[in-house]
C-alpha cells in the first residue's frame, strides 16, 4: 500500500520546505499539502526533485466558492492555476473545496442565502467547467465530504453517498472522491462497508483517528482492519496520512509504519 505524508501536519518541527526531506528519510514516497497560493512553486518543485518524492495531492482551488455562481469566476481562475501548478509538480490529485476557508481552515459564512439545491446546480456546473481542463493536464480533481460536526461547521458537502452521486452526475473519469475515514467516522461512521459500496469512486483517500484527528491507534478506529478492506476492494492509488501526531512526528510516523507493516 502506498502512502503519503501530509507536511502540513506532520513534521511541522521544522520549517515547511525542509518537511520533504524529513519525510523521504522517513520512508515516505509521497507527500501532500494544502494551499498553493502560500507556497513556494518553485522550491517545492526543486525538493520534489532532490528527494525524488512524489506529490499525491494538494489543494487546487484557492479563492472563490463552488457552491455560490456569483463567486465561479475567481473560482475558476484559481483552479486553471492550480491545475497547471499540478501538472507543473506532476501531482497525482487536486482537491477542489466547495467553499472558502478561512486562516484556521473553519469555513467562511456564505454572505447571503443559498438553498440546497442551488449549491448542487452551481458545484455540478463548476466541475463540468473543470473536469476538462484537469483531462488536458493529466491531473484528478477530488471532491472531499468534510465533517460539520467538529472541523468544518456550515461545510455544503458533508457525507459520503452526496458526493459520489455528483461523480456519478458529472460521469468523467479525471473527477473523483477523496474519501477521508476521519471525517466519514464524525459524519456516519460504518466506514468499512462504506469503503466496499463507494471504492470505485475514491481518487484518494486520508486516514486520521477520531477523536482528536492524531495518528491511528490514539481513538476509536481500527485502521489495520480499515485498510485491509480497503486493500480488499483494489484500491491502488495513495493513502494520506493527514494527522496530527500526539508526539514527536519522527517516532509517530515510525510507530505507524510498523503498525501497517502486515497490511
Amino acid at each position: 500500500m502506498k502512502f503519503s505524508c501530509c507536511i502540513e501536519m506532520i513534521f511541522t518541527e521544522v520549517e515547511f520546505i525542509k518537511r520533504f526531506e524529513a519525510a523521504k528519510k522517513a520512508g515516505f514516497e509521497y507527500v501532500e499539502f494544502w494551499n498553493w497560493d502560500n507556497k513556494d512553486i518553485p522550491a517545492i518543485k526543486r525538493e520534489l526533485q532532490n528527494t525524488g518524492l512524489k506529490l499525491a495531492a494538494f489543494q487546487g482551488s484557492g479563492g472563490g466558492r463552488m457552491v455560490d455562481k456569483n463567486e465561479h469566476r475567481q473560482y475558476l481562475e484559481d483552479v486553471k492555476k492550480g491545475i497547471e501548478i499540478a501538472a507543473e509538480l506532476g501531482s497525482m490529485n487536486a482537491f477542489v473545496m466547495s467553499d472558502t476557508f478561512q486562516e484556521d481552515r473553519s469555513v467562511k459564512p456564505m454572505p447571503y442565502p443559498v438553498s440546497d439545491e442551488e449549491k448542487l446546480e452551481n458545484t455540478l456546473n463548476m466541475l463540468r467547467q473543470i473536469a476538462p481542463l484537469a483531462k488536458d493536464a493529466g491531473v484528478t480533481l477530488v471532491i472531499e465530504p468534510l465533517n460539520t460536526h467538529v472541523d468544518h461547521a456550515g461545510y455544503s458537502l458533508c457525507n459520503t453517498a452526496p458526493g459520489v452521486d455528483i461523480i456519478k452526475e458529472i460521469n468523467h473519469p479525471n473527477i473523483r472522491l477523496l474519501y477521508d475515514a476521519y471525517h466519514m467516522q464524525i459524519m456516519e461512521g460504518n466506514i468499512c462497508e462504506n469503503i466496499k459500496k463507494y471504492h470505485t469512486y475514491f481518487g484518494h483517500f486520508h486516514i486520521a483517528d477520531t477523536p482528536g484527528r492524531n495518528q491511528p491507534g490514539t481513538g476509536e478506529l481500527n485502521y489495520v482492519n480499515i485498510l485491509k478492506a480497503l486493500k480488499s476492494t483494489g484500491y491502488d492509488r495513495v493513502v494520506g496520512w493527514e494527522f496530527e501526531p500526539k508526539g514527536s512526528s519522527e517516532q509517530v510516523v515510525k510507530d505507524t509504519f510498523a503498525m501497517f507493516s502486515g497490511i
